[in-house]
């Protein structure tokens, strides 16, 4: 029988080590191109808040070049300068072929009420979203009210915050695993959900797993999933898990 409680205990080491090592470039999920931009948040925190809100219906690597695509169609990236354009000016820009993304007017609409939302509750300055060492509650509110950041963006975003950029938050408690299609297919092939369960169901066995902080598994999941434990012809033999799957030894009983 599988030891899930091993297994968890491994899952908890791994994401424990992630946040204790040094910090690096997000390259292995980031396309290169538009990484610079994302990652500096000392210069750009908006580039990072754009890339999360463009997370959506298209691949991540797409979604977080986004940013760098608008800053070479505009010509700035000047928070004061975007605080400027409306709604149509937004739509000219994200429909300029090639389109950047599937949604165009739907994620132009989400960027000019970012905008605004930064001028009105944040001064242009997204930094102050997390720059105040917030609650893990308070951060992903902060998020959630933007147009657009359903749970899955907001605990993404607080969860990137706090393990790949150590930005300082008083606890790790409301940062839930972003069950997406890859964490799902993961958590149900190790035993920890049934086939099938939803997103709700997904984030629950997180919480059941590790109560100080569900999400704390989210970036070794997405990635196994991403990378060997495909839809179809998972490559479980390249899976350092693969021990622990149920997946794996019902394959191969």
């Amino acid at each position: 029988m599988n030891d899930l409680g091993e297994l968890r205990d491994l899952l908890v080491r791994e994401g424990q080590a992630a946040l204790d090592r040094p910090m690096e470039p997000m390259t292995s999920w980031v396309d290169r191109a538009g990484y610079w931009l994302v990652g500096d948040l000392e210069h750009y925190p908006h580039a990072f808040l754009f890339g999360c809100l463009m997370d959506r219906q298209i691949p991540a690597e797409r979604a977080w070049a986004i940013p760098a695509i608008l800053r070479e169609r505009l010509g700035t990236f000047e928070v004061g300068e975007l605080v400027k354009l409306d709604e149509e000016a937004w739509k000219a820009v994200m429909r300029q072929p090639p389109p950047p993304h599937r949604l165009t007017d739907v994620m132009a609409v989400v960027l000019h009420r970012a905008t605004q939302r930064l001028l009105t509750h944040y001064q242009l300055d997204a930094s102050r979203v997390w720059s105040d060492t917030p609650s893990s509650a308070t951060l992903i509110r902060r998020f959630l009210e933007f147009h657009g950041a359903g749970p899955k963006i907001a605990t993404m975003a607080a969860n990137i915050l706090a393990r790949d950029f150590r930005v300082p938050i008083r606890d790790f408690r409301y940062i839930d695993i972003s069950a997406d299609v890859q964490v799902q297919r993961v958590m149900a092939r190790l035993g920890y959900v049934e086939e099938g369960s939803s997103p709700e169901v997904v984030i629950y066995a997180a919480r059941d797993l590790n109560p100080d902080y569900p999400g704390i598994f989210d970036g070794a999941l997405w990635e196994i999933g991403r990378t060997v434990c495909r839809p179809t012809a998972p490559l479980c033999s390249d899976c350092r898990l693969s021990r622990y799957c149920a997946y794996d030894a019902a394959r191969c009983s």
